[in-house]
């Protein structure tokens, strides 16, 4: 076999000398010796200066040629002895991918939402906000039961234990296992003048709701005739003049409550904030301007918590 380039030996380098073998080429300058024993399959001699002389040999042997440059990546085997293929892109971002290999959507979001130090990142604080306005919602809407206008939502929500055992032995024996559900699992609720009528889904359940809705809040519910059992109206005591203005008082210091929980929730992210400048992760102007944001948003909280309260005040005493 023989190779289409030739091999030009003029002050060969080392390597190719210890490859050459057995006759080292002449380190004289300019000169060039004739290798006639080398173990090559073929070669050419050039003199570099004149390109004249030209000396080809032809003996039996063996040229291994280097790999060319090439921007082609080389392939790697695996433990099968194939080739890899390219990654997929769960091993890339393994964090956006579930055990499966499936796209994660909740991984994905987090992964998507903005850095922890990023000051103008005001995710924590929006959420911890709207907890706080809807638990205040909710407890004006409690209170709006016993004031001329009934939610059924006061009584939805509580919490009723019911007992589960296989045998009537068991259930004497105190052997029976307890689980806590809202009333709204068990009964539906709804409203009529100044009374609740609840419909139980299960005969059994009536004790346990009627212990629950006695203890928690007061109220003593009844069945609405002998022959339904299930059945049941709570009545809710009229409001006076007097309960009127207690409860526009508990709705003034229950609104009061969520102010100063908003107002702690700022006091916390604006420590962050600070912590962002000391440590330097944050500049001192995106500083300013997330604390300017902060107040902004703080502001409208307010004025919506204020607004809530007042509007529960005013249909207390109108109730």
């Amino acid at each position: 076999m023989s190779l289409a380039r030739p091999l030009i030996a003029r002050h060969s380098p080392l390597g190719l000398q210890s490859t050459l073998g057995r006759r080292q080429l002449s380190s004289k300058s300019n000169s060039h010796t004739i290798i006639p024993n080398v173990d090559l399959h073929s070669y050419r001699l050039y003199n570099a200066p004149y390109r004249k002389r030209c000396l080809q040999a032809t003996t039996a042997a063996t040229l291994i040629p280097r790999r060319c440059i090439s921007t082609t990546p080389h392939l790697l085997k695996n433990t099968r002895g194939g080739h890899k293929s390219p990654p997929k892109a769960k091993d890339q971002a393994p964090e956006h991918y579930s055990g499966k290999g499936k796209p994660n959507p909740t991984h994905a979001a987090l992964a998507a939402e903005t850095p922890a130090d990023d000051p103008y990142n005001f995710t924590k604080f929006d959420e911890s906000v709207k907890h706080a306005v809807d638990g205040l919602k909710n407890e004006l809407a409690h209170l709006k039961a016993f004031s001329g206008r009934p939610d059924p939502s006061v009584v939805e929500n509580v919490m009723v234990t019911i007992s589960f055992a296989k045998t009537k032995k068991e259930l004497e024996a105190g052997l029976a296992q307890e689980s806590k559900f809202k009333l709204s699992e068990l009964a539906h609720v709804a409203p009529k003048g100044r009374e609740f009528i609840l419909t139980v889904n299960d005969e059994s359940y009536v004790n346990s709701i009627k212990n629950a809705l006695l203890s928690q809040m007061s109220l003593n519910p009844q069945p609405v005739s002998p022959s339904t059992p299930n059945i049941l109206k709570v009545p809710l005591p009229m409001p006076t003049r007097e309960s009127r203005e207690n409860s526009a008082a508990v709705v003034q210091k229950t609104g009061q409550k969520y102010l100063d929980r908003v107002q702690n929730i700022r006091g916390a992210h604006f420590a962050h904030l600070e912590k962002l400048k000391k440590a330097g992760s944050a500049r001192g102007d995106d500083v300013r301007k997330a604390e300017k944001r902060l107040q902004e948003k703080l502001d409208k909280t307010n004025k919506e918590l204020k607004a809530m309260i007042e509007k529960g005040k005013e249909d207390v005493l109108q109730s």
